[in-house]
């Protein structure tokens, strides 16, 4: 990726966040002036200045460089699908995206156990989420709002408000789960 492209990358990403340059120097401590720079293609950021501006972005910064890793697509058959399993909530996360290509989405399917004593909490974060319910009841707390949804609802909002979910069913509760930008379990 050439300067101006990774420049590019990063001034989109800051304005999808609604972020001004100044607001990044506030945060980090990274001049407007020098991510003014970067966003331009004028110059490269250092490590450490890259690091920085991924840390005010809340993106890993690798996620900034973006290089190209593997094949240009990558297939997941079912079977072949990585688990994660929650230490509470009874939450199994079946990655259905692998790193190769160098993805900018997550897709999961996040399995919820019945009879859940308390929610499951995601912390808040930049960018979007966007889940779809396979099959169960799932109330979903986005903020100070309250929904639930029921198989074949979907709901998409900006990932940086607080989460709570809690299968309100008496079986297994499956949702198909989006995450921009690329978020690591």
């Amino acid at each position: 990726m050439n300067s101006v492209e990774f420049g590019k990358r990063i001034k989109a990403l800051r304005l999808s966040q609604g972020y001004t340059l100044k607001d990044i120097e506030s945060s980090v401590g990274v001049s407007a002036t020098h991510v003014s720079e970067i966003e331009r293609g004028k110059t490269s950021p250092t490590v450490g200045a890259l690091s920085r501006i991924a840390e005010a972005l809340q993106v890993n910064p690798s996620f900034l460089v973006d290089l190209p890793v593997g094949d240009d697509v990558s297939l997941t058959r079912e079977g072949d699908r990585d688990c994660l399993v929650g230490p509470r909530h009874g939450a199994r996360w079946e990655i259905l995206t692998r790193e190769n290509p160098a993805a900018e989405l997550s897709l999961f399917v996040l399995e919820l156990e019945p009879d859940m004593s308390e929610p499951l909490v995601r912390t808040p974060r930049s960018g979007d989420k966007f889940l779809h319910v396979i099959e169960g009841v799932l109330q979903i707390d986005v903020g100070d709002d309250t929904y639930v949804l029921r198989r074949g609802d979907s709901i998409h909002f900006k990932a940086s408000q607080p989460l709570k979910m809690l299968n309100l069913g008496d079986s297994a509760c499956r949702v198909f789960w989006a995450d921009w930008p690329r978020i690591t379990l």
